[in-house]
């Protein structure tokens, strides 16, 4: 074998198609677990290899100690707030409703806020009512503000104005553009991920967000250590994939304690 036919061989065997891509910027993803705080199984997913977010359920029996383990583990945590769905169906403690006033709902979110430390962002958990309403979402645009948050709007109804509102206010929002697992079964969720890849691929970013149940973290095990080799996407922290926006932002307001009141019953 001649010299430059070695060459050869040995570049072909360099600069594989993973090792050129890993040369290029690659598309980002965001995976988002929601739902997390009422069972030490879901422990597990703060487990997980590569950065994550893990969305907390304030009011839950484990949200404080997955967001402790999730911290330890590299991952971003944010806040699942409850909000109000059009079905008017339970979303959980401490939900945001239309019926609350300015003060009720800055009290159950500085709860949350206090529940869960770590949180440097929010997403709605539910909300097809409550985002689709600009006055309540002004009021929680507000507060996240108030603590350098960012918000994920969840999408869980065409008809939301939590994004909108987000940028009026300068904060960092970005939005859920594929479920990962809202038909939990393998085939679906490797379909789904599919989907996940595609969108990356052709917009340069995505973000899935998945729920904790068993199909999904044993998909998750598969697919996180070799994400870059095998899908040509680099996994990266929802924060990440944020935008502020440039326009001028609405003058926020400070408030007291002596300012909030007490929900009735």
């Amino acid at each position: 074998m001649t010299s430059i036919l070695r060459i050869v061989m040995i570049a072909a065997v360099i600069f594989t198609p993973a090792t050129i891509a890993n040369e290029v910027e690659l598309p980002r993803i965001a995976i988002v677990i929601d739902d997390l705080g009422n069972s030490r199984f879901q422990q597990q997913f703060a487990e997980l290899p590569g950065p994550l977010t893990l969305a907390m359920l304030p009011h839950t029996p484990y949200a404080e100690r997955i967001a402790q383990s999730a911290q330890q583990n590299g991952k971003e945590v944010i806040i699942h707030m409850p909000m109000q769905a059009s079905a008017n169906d339970d979303a959980g403690a401490g939900m945001l409703s239309s019926e609350d006033d300015k003060a009720e709902t800055i009290l159950l979110m500085e709860q949350a806020f206090i529940q869960i430390p770590q949180a440097v962002g929010m997403n709605n958990h539910m909300g097809s009512r409550l985002t689709a309403l600009i006055e309540p979402m002004q009021w929680v645009m507000e507060q996240l503000a108030l603590r350098n948050f960012y918000f994920l709007d969840s999408r869980t109804t065409a008809a939301t104005q939590a994004e909108n509102v987000a940028r009026e206010f300068g904060i960092p929002v970005a939005r859920r553009h594929v479920f990962l697992d809202n038909n939990p079964e393998p085939a679906e969720i490797a379909l789904r991920w599919k989907d996940l890849i595609r969108h990356a691929h052709k917009h340069g970013e995505a973000i899935a967000i998945a729920h904790p149940h068993r199909s999904t973290l044993e998909f998750l095990k598969e697919v996180l250590p070799n994400i870059e080799r095998h899908y040509g996407v680099k996994l990266v922290v929802a924060s990440s994939l944020t935008q502020r926006p440039d326009t001028e932002t609405i003058q926020l307001t400070e408030h007291t304690s002596e300012q909030i009141k007490t929900p009735a019953n």
